[in-house]
């Protein structure tokens, strides 16, 4: 069940992403942001629907996959699920600046300069997330049962994590290719990890056929 709840939370987190890759370059100028929020406000607000939900699955499906554990865990795990919590983290951030950008608080109105403010937190959320799956991919990928092509895998993708965490610099089909890829990974790492609990059992099925 967790691993199913840790794929889903991937994959709304993978068509969150891609639904921002759409949007069109935020403008330089504050005057600007006001219209650029209106332009894109249908795939803000479907983007910030996704994320809500796409943080509690993620968050869930980790913490049973992860957390559950008979023996010490590997200083690598430990720091791939720190990593993994704070883009967890930086998520639920982001789903708050993108949040305030298409609902209204008390029908208070922003000025050019504070949503200007809002977008800079919202790409600066979003950065701050691609570096912790970067740093997750690295270092969950030794617990994968892949072996050695789990962990090019792991490789490949924080590579491209890392490049796609500047998305005010690349352009959108790299974008939506980043985000596409977040959803990948995150199916193949619940899919193919290995639970502590996982294996003690082997152990303790090791022990028991050779009493």
């Amino acid at each position: 069940m967790h691993r199913w709840l840790m794929i889903v939370g991937a994959l709304l987190t993978g068509v969150a992403l891609l639904l921002l890759s759409l949007l069109p370059s935020a403008p330089s100028e504050a005057v600007a942001t006001t219209a650029w929020v209106e332009r894109g406000h249908s795939l803000l607000s479907w983007s910030d629907e996704l994320l809500f939900l796409a943080v509690i699955c993620w968050g869930a499906g980790a913490r049973g996959i992860f957390g559950p554990r008979k023996v010490e865990p590997s200083a690598r795990i430990n720091v791939g699920v720190t990593a993994l919590v704070a883009a967890l983290v930086a998520l639920v951030v982001l789903l708050l600046a993108v949040g305030r950008l298409v609902y209204s608080v008390f029908e208070i109105q922003l000025s050019a300069e504070v949503l200007a403010l809002v977008v800079s937190w919202t790409f600066g959320a979003l950065h701050l997330a691609f570096l912790g799956f970067a740093v997750a991919a690295v270092a969950l990928s030794w617990s994968t049962r892949a072996g050695l092509i789990g962990r090019a895998v792991g490789i490949f993708a924080a590579a491209a994590f890392i490049v796609g965490s500047f998305p005010w610099l690349t352009p959108n089909w790299w974008n939506s290719a980043a985000a596409i890829l977040v959803a990948a990974w995150g199916v193949l790492l619940a899919l193919s990890t290995v639970t502590r609990t996982e294996n003690f059992g082997d152990a303790a099925e090791r022990m028991s056929t050779i009493a």
